[in-house]
């Protein structure tokens, strides 16, 4: 099995990839899963899209604007890692003007919500934005205001640091564990091993097209307290990623 102490690395010729980190964390966190109407349903942590926006918010990049189309089309690896275990509460909120449910913006509807409660997250991002990204976070500044999946469940980002990071390769079949969410499609066989407690965020959206669609969905495996996943990857993986060794002993999965 290959593990963070001994992974196997890629060729010397592809050199190390920077990797910046940073950690979110707030009170509560709502990441809508959009099939749920009645309650409406969370994420256990922010979908691929969501963190695009992060990402854009801190830059200062109009949603609206030809900016953003053209930032998506970019190279941008992001990997997560939970830093606490995934607890959820469901609680009723009065949400006020939501005309298209009935006769005015002065409507008080009571909406069931289910929150992630004392969320905590570290982002992994490689990519083209990354020195623009540490001037921002190095000096704690934010075009926009960042938050955790909804409006009232603000964040601050907090930077970790940048390190250089080295590529990991793998043989066929053999085991890695990964202290990241990784998408299933990387995945070609999950190995369970005690104590960790494994589950599957399914639906997950991976595209942002613009306004409020998507395109693709994925299922994302994650341990439920934040640890490492035993998987074996799959030798022709239907998405994009790269499997990170960092000096810290973690490997990161960045897609």
């Amino acid at each position: 099995m290959v593990t963070a102490a001994g992974v196997k690395e890629m060729a010397a010729e592809a050199g190390p990839i920077e990797v910046l980190m940073f950690t979110l964390r707030g009170k509560l966190a709502h990441f809508r899963q959009p099939d749920t109407t009645v309650t409406q349903g969370t994420y256990p942590f922010p979908p691929r899209p969501t963190l695009h926006g992060l990402l854009g918010a801190i830059l200062g990049i109009d949603h609206h604007g030809p900016d953003w189309p053209r930032f998506l089309a970019g190279e941008h690896y992001l990997g997560l890692r939970l830093l606490a275990p995934v607890r959820t509460v469901c609680m009723q909120m009065s949400l006020l003007g939501k005309g298209f449910v009935s006769s005015g913006k002065n409507f008080n509807r009571l909406t069931v919500m289910e929150m992630v409660v004392a969320p905590a997250y570290r982002v992994y991002y490689a990519g083209e934005s990354l020195d623009a990204l540490r001037n921002k976070l190095v000096n704690r500044q934010s075009v926009f205001h960042t938050y955790l999946g909804a409006a009232f469940c603000l964040t601050f980002p907090v930077f970790e640091g940048v390190c250089a990071g080295r590529p990991v390769a793998p043989a066929e079949g053999e085991a890695v564990r990964v202290h990241t969410v990784v998408p299933q499609e990387a995945v070609a066989r999950v190995e369970l091993e005690a104590p960790a407690a494994y589950a599957a965020a399914r639906g997950m959206p991976y595209h942002h097209r613009g306004d409020r669609t998507f395109s693709g969905a994925t299922t994302v495996y994650y341990e439920i307290n934040g640890g490492p996943l035993k998987v074996v990857l799959a030798a022709q993986p239907k998405v994009a990623y790269r499997l990170v060794a960092l000096p810290s002993g973690e490997v990161a999965c960045l897609w």
